[in-house]
């Protein structure tokens, strides 16, 4: 169900790749993905610990080259990747408490997201969550429930 959360998010947002990711202490868990490996990064390069960190349910940077924060990251402009899109839905596990995102990632700048794509980010965020608490017993997420968020 996760995959095809992830495959349906980046047909309809027109991207290269789609990413669940749970954030916990400095590792970004990628736990579902279309068009990216799966599989545990360094936080430190995570866009997403971006997204959680501006209080905002959705994130969106459209040229990530041109943006400070990320001109030096290896998933823009080194043999890790070269994205320059990003968009995310942050997945909150009680309505309020950010344990990680979905995402969507090209390597072609866009200015502007439509009502749409944040609606299609919206509505596979919830449906992420929904699924995520019929697993809550999972180890990764009792350890990301218990992270304390300032």
């Amino acid at each position: 169900m996760l995959l095809a959360i992830a495959r349906d998010v980046c047909q309809q947002m027109g991207v290269s790749a789609s990413l669940l990711s749970i954030l916990l202490h400095d590792t970004q868990y990628v736990v579902a993905a279309h068009g990216i490996a799966a599989r545990a990064y360094r936080r430190k390069h995570s866009f997403s610990g971006h997204a959680i960190a501006s209080g905002e349910d959705f994130f969106f940077i459209p040229d990530l080259l041109s943006d400070a924060r990320f001109a030096d990251n290896p998933w823009v402009n080194r043999d890790a990747g070269r994205f320059r899109f990003y968009a995310a839905a942050v997945l909150r596990w009680d309505g309020n408490h950010a344990i990680g995102a979905i995402s969507a990632v090209d390597p072609n700048p866009r200015d502007v997201i439509t009502e749409r794509d944040r609606a299609t980010m919206a509505d596979a965020a919830a449906a992420i969550v929904a699924r995520l608490h019929e697993r809550r017993d999972a180890p990764l997420l009792r350890d990301a429930q218990a992270v304390p968020r300032h």
